[in-house]
């Protein structure tokens, strides 16, 4: 009965297949197609191209070419060429396309969609650089698969939800008369950007303004040729002053979810314009912006008031009513939603040259990046953390593993093995499904509250309580025994005589 009693519910799992999870490598097919003007160009790119991705160990690419379309000749623009050639042949998720257009200044021209445009004596280890580089992403991916830790800090896997919180701030709302539907420019900018982006993870946004806040900051006056004759310096080394100060006075989130901020700081006229400067000196401002991110915590914008408001200031007139440029703002915000979600490809090569975004929605090669990168990140976060619950609750043995963490440890174990398979087979989006799912489920099962339920009753202290209780009865039991022992040898002995 104590032996039934004190015994630990534990659901079996597949240990030893989760600890060689690891023993299973991620690798990633993709398809590259080469256009050229001459078939024989094509077929060397080629060739020479297979050679460099030959040895990878997370790349399956396969590069492919394509012949020339029957209306070739109608094509005027490398836009009319492109659309000729996905007629015939049609681009699936995280595809790529290298088309051959004379007359190029750049060598490679990266388009916002799954294509570039590449200039007649461009090389096969340009091209090797371009996908390693920007399209694929290598760099960040053995990153993410590397457990060495002197490749450098790793940023956190996508969560599932994130509370997107606007906050407009104005300290001294009586002298600065800014005005600014940011609600408005919330929906006609945000909310439909991260619809874009909403593939990895689910986004809540609001906003809101806040008033009287008061924000620390070392600031240093700065004599110009402007009318006012002056601006303030805002150091970059006081930039974690300035963002410690601003989150005291935002909001906290309501919900568990995390909450990236993004902030417009208005500053009042005694303090504005304000300028970000760096440790030589040096001015930040760049095209009249005055920003700066901190990942994961969210982005602030410096709006200075215009020249004429702070003028009417200065001359002791009457405050001058403004509005907030929604366009500037929600420009710079966008870009720094590309930086904190981690969309972004800032690295640059040179003779490569990336066409400016025009339209709302991200690049589509980035975004793709980005789905592919995520997926892996899932996939590894989640193997490391079964792994690591494995090995928790085998070294500790009375912990209780009910049917809910065992469901949760299953069912993303089997998630992890289908997302590694998608992504062999070509299918993206079912891999960065799958793997998203398996990142949620092992974080459902690690963090489960019934693993600490018998955590503090070890069987150490099970000895402790039940020896002394049961001590005193061995005694007697013994004694008898030995009693008994006695009694069957003499009983022996008598037979013998």
């Amino acid at each position: 009965m104590w032996w039934k009693t004190t015994t630990v519910y534990r659901v079996t799992l597949p240990s030893n297949a989760i600890l060689g999870l690891s023993e299973q490598p991620i690798k990633t097919a993709v398809q590259v197609a080469i256009y050229t003007q001459g078939s024989s160009r094509a077929q060397l790119l080629i060739t020479e191209l297979q050679s460099a991705f030959s040895d990878s160990e997370i790349w399956a690419v396969e590069f492919n070419h394509m012949p020339p379309p029957a209306r070739a000749h109608e094509a005027h623009t490398p836009a009319a060429l492109e659309k000729l050639l996905l007629e015939e042949h049609p681009q699936s998720v995280g595809d790529f396309m290298f088309i051959e257009w004379p007359n190029l200044e750049e060598e490679i021209l990266l388009t916002t969609e799954r294509s570039a445009l590449m200039r007649s004596d461009t090389t096969a280890n340009k091209l090797a650089q371009v996908l390693h580089s920007k399209i694929l992403q290598s760099y960040r991916i053995n990153q993410i698969l590397s457990t060495d830790d002197r490749f450098g800090a790793k940023s956190e896997a996508p969560q599932p939800a994130y509370d997107v919180i606007v906050s407009v701030l104005n300290p001294k709302p009586r002298l600065t008369y800014a005005q600014w539907n940011v609600s408005m420019a919330v929906k006609t900018y945000v909310e439909p950007w991260l619809v874009q982006v909403s593939d990895i993870s689910n986004y809540t946004v609001r906003s809101q303004w806040k008033y009287r806040v008061a924000i620390e900051a070392d600031l240093k006056q700065v004599r110009d040729e402007t009318k006012l004759g002056r601006h303030y310096a805002l150091l970059e080394t006081d930039l974690p002053h300035l963002l410690t100060s601003i989150s005291q006075n935002l909001s906290a989130s309501t919900t568990d979810k995390p909450a990236i901020n993004l902030v417009v700081y208005i500053p009042p006229c005694k303090n504005a314009p304000l300028h970000i400067y760096n440790s030589k000196n040096q001015l930040l401002t760049r095209n009249g912006v005055d920003a700066f991110i901190s990942p994961p915590w969210g982005g602030v914008i410096i709006a200075n008031p215009p020249e004429s408001v702070c003028l009417a200031y200065a001359n002791d007139e009457q405050p001058l009513p403004y509005h907030v440029s929604t366009t500037d703002n929600m420009q710079v915000m966008l870009d720094q939603l590309h930086k904190l979600l981690d969309i972004s490809s800032e690295l640059q090569l040179e003779g490569v040259k990336t066409v400016d975004i025009e339209q709302l929605a991200p690049r589509r090669w980035e975004y793709e990046a980005y789905l592919r990168r995520s997926a892996i990140r899932h996939i590894a976060t989640a193997s490391r953390t079964l792994q690591s619950l494995i090995n928790l609750l085998d070294q500790i043995s009375y912990i209780v593993i009910n049917d809910e963490v065992a469901a949760a440890i299953t069912s993303s174990y089997a998630d992890i093995l289908a997302a590694k398979v998608a992504l062999l087979e070509h299918r993206l989006d079912d891999a960065s499904a799958l793997a998203k799912r398996a990142f949620v489920a092992s974080e459902r099962g690690f963090f489960d509250a019934s693993l600490l339920a018998q955590l503090y009753f070890p069987d150490e202290q099970k000895y402790a309580i039940y020896i002394p209780l049961f001590l005193p009865v061995l005694v007697p039991v013994l004694s008898s025994f030995n009693m008994l022992r006695k009694v069957l040898q003499n009983i022996r002995k008598e037979k013998q005589q």
